[in-house]
């Protein structure tokens, strides 16, 4: 994803947009895809970076300690002409650049990967709908791990925030989320909460004590938060939010102001399953004050349901087959050389 002064996020999740680009530039592009972990790591399974040929990359796979050293090995696949995937900590034939935990990671990296491939999975995300691309592994032999592929990675919609409110918390809560990676729109009935979050780039609609104007498109990727103090204007949108499939929905207020939503959602007709879905007082950490920490401990309930929802995003192809000789892919022992900028040294930790 590109920030707001039009340059890449170096460390973002999501890679292929960047890979696109480069390759509809004429530049080739490896996807480099994290296939095995053996011992901890922060991150799952795959895990993915996007490495140009040059050296130029965007993703990570570790925190920090390795990421120039795959560029490094991308640029030397891209020599060499084959994908191959490599292992790197504990057990690796790369004795100088290990893991500080102690384990192990095992990457493939596809120079094979097409832009029509990549294009198919950008466009079913940018549509909100979930999409796969194979992770070529056609070499059972290489490396010390148990994972065989060939893979597939699961690829979900990004994250979206749909949030309405009045006031401070409505606002912080836009901003974190939108840093932490969320689509996020944001819904107010008063001109100074929708200018302060327009200021920060982020779509804006107003709303009135009916509910009319939310037009909130809500989906499975969906988190939805209410932050009003004066409660009736959760009145005209809490239904039709609670016939949503939104994976989370928070409302602020205390246990006596839940009570009395409760008591006004069931007079209105709501069933119980519907009114259990609310999380309310929203947020993690019980009695958090000041609007910062108070979106913070929302934002980090909405993080927290998502990791119960989202299920594993590395599978293993149920098609797999033995490789044609041809196909095999390279298992890297030695070391090469390398764009200038793009070396593999263990001074990187």
């Amino acid at each position: 994803m590109k920030n707001s002064e039009g340059r890449w996020e170096i460390f973002d999740d999501y890679v292929l947009d960047f890979a696109l680009e480069q390759m509809r530039n004429g530049v080739r592009t490896a996807i480099v895809t994290l296939v095995e972990v053996d011992g901890s790591s922060p991150w799952r399974p795959g895990a993915q970076m996007a490495v140009t040929e040059a050296g130029q990359w965007v993703g990570y796979l570790s925190g920090g300690c390795i990421e120039r050293a795959v560029a490094a090995e991308v640029c030397d696949a891209f020599a060499k002409g084959r994908s191959r995937r490599v292992r790197y900590g504990r057990g690796s034939p790369y004795l100088d650049i290990q893991l500080p935990c102690g384990s192990a990671i095992e990457l493939v990296m596809d120079i094979g990967v097409t832009v029509e491939e990549l294009a198919r999975v950008d466009g079913l995300l940018r549509r909100r709908k979930e999409a796969t691309l194979a992770i070529p592994d056609p070499v059972q032999t290489h490396g010390t791990g148990t994972a065989v592929g060939p893979f597939v990675r699961r690829y979900l919609p990004r994250r979206r925030l749909a949030v309405a409110g009045i006031g401070p918390v409505t606002v912080q809560l836009a901003r974190l989320a939108k840093t932490s990676g969320f689509d996020v729109l944001a819904a107010a009935p008063d001109d100074a909460t929708l200018g302060a979050i327009g200021d920060s780039g982020i779509p804006t609609l107003p709303i009135h004590l009916s509910g009319a104007g939310a037009g909130f498109e809500i989906d499975a990727r969906t988190a939805v938060v209410l932050a009003f103090h004066d409660h009736e204007w959760e009145t005209g949108l809490l239904p039709g939010i609670l016939k949503s499939n939104a994976f989370y929905i928070g409302a602020m207020g205390s246990v006596r102001t839940h009570q009395l939503r409760i008591e006004r959602l069931k007079a209105g007709g709501a069933a119980a399953q519907e009114i259990g879905r609310i999380r309310s007082p929203a947020g993690v950490l019980s009695g958090t004050k000041g609007a910062t920490d108070i979106a913070i401990s929302i934002l980090a309930e909405i993080v927290q349901e998502e990791a119960k929802a989202i299920g594993p995003t590395l599978l293993v192809d149920p098609g797999t087959r033995e490789p044609a000789p041809e196909e095999l892919m390279e298992t890297v022992t030695s070391l090469a050389d390398c764009p200038a900028g793009a070396e593999r040294r263990s001074d990187w930790h």
